[in-house]
């Protein structure tokens, strides 16, 4: 990673939408400023600038002013604008700005704020008012005298501009500065925009098919234009993007996805019947992001705010382009996605159903789970296996006979048929009722040999107090050949409170290799046995020299340690010999310290018995008194 500063980086920038990201924030840092080069934020729904405005702890230096600079100063609607963001140091002195950890899942970098006011006053709406981050690279950044830093803003993520006209954009930044008298500086400037004829619509997506779809641009440097197929959000784009998409380029249906009206959700539904599987599969999941879902998914207040609740992206679609009459074609149109063979494409007529169904589509979502069978039936046995979920379309088929359970479909009493059998144990999850007459006996019939969701889903069938006659069932489950259903019974021994399976889930943390059933057979142990105990630790050290695993070995061996903070820096990129030093380094510690750690003793980093050698390269904390622990003498990257 020290090699990383001494670059120029590319940006990435995604046009998928909500996904799309911006990687914001490396440059030349002294040697003072290496320990804070990197951090990851996690920020689900982050309430834009606020969040980082209210961190913030510097003072606004003097010497910072903010410019705007556009290339044009017209423009027409559906263009990609954008607005170069200046930071200048006009003073004598150096200054620190801080930048990034706010892109990663979401559309936009969020410590930006942007608005554009039109000429009677009137902000304009923010096209992602719900923003969700996952955080991502970002630190501090020296600007000596006269030096100047850009980033080169797409204007229509931060700006729902509609309308012809001229505005005001304004921008500004917290750069991790805390205001008093001076205030954080703000850039103005004014844009007009005009609206296309047709013939002009059409030059603009012609131009914009043959450009880049990303930034390109460099950490610090001013981007030149990219294509933004998101921007094309005006009904004068519709037929032209329809026809596109008709033809097969399916990237121009991230402007028909953005086009508020009840046309171009037809549109899509059209569109999603097409014989070409990739636009099919694309207009699919974009019709599925406009159609009504439960009310909880339409607005959205920051938390702990006071201010009135925003209208989600859905909500706003759902509100501005959805008709009822369009039910049927809707309901028409799952149906046939449901009989497709693409597991992608079931899944979104799955979703359609969930959204719109009625309790008659139940046979043809039944219909789809039996089809589904023989393509998700391999057990998953190796260590690159998802079994975190399961596989699609069978999870999204169980969601829509979730809502149309609630619709007034009902599972009658002589269940035949895999998918009936699934759906029986699945209803059953979470219920704390007592299990049907022939509960057992399906249990042992089916949750044994057929094939992995319906194990998975037996296995969460059982109550949450498993009674002691489904024991045998459950440490049958800890060795099925599915490493899914292996989950699934670490989970629920993990709630059982049964120290019976303590053993059994040892011996898997002692024997297996996948990451995610680790992960949940430790916490699963932990739960039983009252936190990490030596038995556990023992167990972990002895994988600290797998290049895979030994991330998660220091997550379960550092709960030892007090008053680390929740987040850290560190390597992944550890040689074998260091490996083998942390494995040798922590045998030594639980040997000599058994005794205490049984008694539950956790160790403060200032007790001489913490060495750095117990995370070496490998971990970094920034500790609240502003120290480093261990001290590194190199910039890591970051969790």
């Amino acid at each position: 990673m020290q090699e990383m500063t001494k670059q120029s980086l590319s940006l990435a920038d995604s046009q998928g939408g909500r996904s799309g990201a911006r990687m914001h924030g490396l440059a030349l840092l002294n040697p003072a400023l290496l320990a804070l080069l990197f951090w990851a934020i996690p920020a689900a729904h982050a309430d834009e600038a606020a969040m980082w405005a209210a961190n913030a702890t510097r003072p606004v230096p003097a010497g910072a002013k903010v410019t705007l600079e556009l290339d044009r100063s017209t423009y027409f609607l559906g263009e990609n604008v954008l607005v170069h963001f200046i930071l200048r140091n006009t003073g004598d002195t150096p200054f620190v700005a801080s930048w990034g950890g706010d892109y990663r899942g979401a559309s936009r970098q969020l410590r930006f704020t942007v608005t554009a006011t039109d000429e009677a006053g009137k902000v304009v709406e923010d096209p992602d008012p719900s923003p969700r981050c996952m955080g991502g690279f970002g630190g501090p950044r020296i600007l000596k005298p006269g030096e100047k830093s850009v980033s080169s803003l797409p204007l229509m993520r931060y700006c729902a501009i509609a309308k012809p006209g001229i505005y005001t954009i304004r921008a500004t930044h917290d750069f991790g500065w805390q205001e008093g008298e001076r205030k954080r500086p703000v850039g103005e400037t004014k844009i007009t925009f005009r609206m296309p004829t047709p013939q002009q619509a059409e030059q603009i997506v012609n131009e914009m098919g043959k450009m880049r779809t990303s930034s390109n641009a460099f950490v610090g440097k001013r981007s030149s234009p990219y294509a933004d197929f998101s921007c094309l959000r005006h009904p004068v784009y519709l037929a032209l993007l329809k026809s596109r998409a008709s033809a097969g380029d399916a990237r121009i249906l991230r402007g028909l996805g953005q086009i508020p009206t009840a046309e171009a959700t037809m549109a899509l539904i059209e569109l999603a019947g097409a014989p070409d599987g990739n636009v099919a599969l694309k207009a699919a999941t974009t019709l599925n992001a406009r159609l009504p879902y439960p009310k909880s998914h339409y607005v959205w207040r920051p938390p702990g705010s006071t201010e009135p609740p925003k209208l989600t992206i859905r909500g706003r679609l759902v509100e501005r382009a959805w008709d009822k009459k369009l039910v049927p074609r809707a309901r028409r149109l799952a149906a046939k996605l449901l009989a497709n063979e693409d597991r992608q494409i079931t899944a979104a007529g799955a979703f359609m159903i969930t959204c719109v169904g009625t309790k008659e589509d139940a046979p043809a979502v039944l219909a789809a789970i039996n089809q589904a069978r023989n393509p998700t039936h391999r057990n998953r046995t190796e260590p690159k296996d998802n079994i975190l979920d399961t596989p699609q379309p069978v999870r999204e088929l169980l969601q829509a006979m979730d809502a149309l359970r609630t619709r007034g479909y009902a599972l009658g009493e002589g269940i035949s048929g895999e998918a009936e059998i699934l759906l029986h144990f699945h209803m059953l999850r979470d219920d704390a009722s007592p299990r049907p007459k022939r509960y057992r006996q399906h249990l042992l019939a089916f949750g044994t040999s057929s094939w992995p969701p319906i194990r998975v889903a037996a296995v969460y069938s059982l109550p949450k107090e498993v009674p002691p006659e489904y024991r045998p069932f459950l440490l049958e489950r800890l060795e099925d050949k599915d490493l899914g259903v292996c989950l699934a019974a670490c989970v629920v021994v993990g709630k059982s409170g049964d120290a019976q399976f303590v053993q059994p889930l040892l011996d898997l943390i002692a024997t297996e290799r996948h990451e995610w059933l680790l992960r949940g057979a430790t916490t699963a142990a932990e739960s039983l046995m009252g936190g990490p105990k030596l038995p556990l630790l023992e167990l972990w050290v002895e994988k600290l020299d797998d290049a895979r695993l030994y991330p998660d070995a220091l997550d379960v061996l550092q709960k030892l340690f007090s008053g680390l903070p929740g987040s850290w820096g560190g390597r992944t990129d550890l040689s074998r010999t260091e490996r083998r030093q942390l494995r040798k380094a922590w045998q030594a510690f639980l040997a000599l310290h058994a005794d205490e750690i049984r008694a539950g003793k956790r160790f403060k980093l200032s007790d001489p018995a913490v060495a750095s050698a117990l995370v070496g390269r490998a971990r970094s904390w920034q500790l609240p008194d502003g120290t480093s622990w261990p001290v590194l003498e190199k910039p890591t990257a970051p969790r």
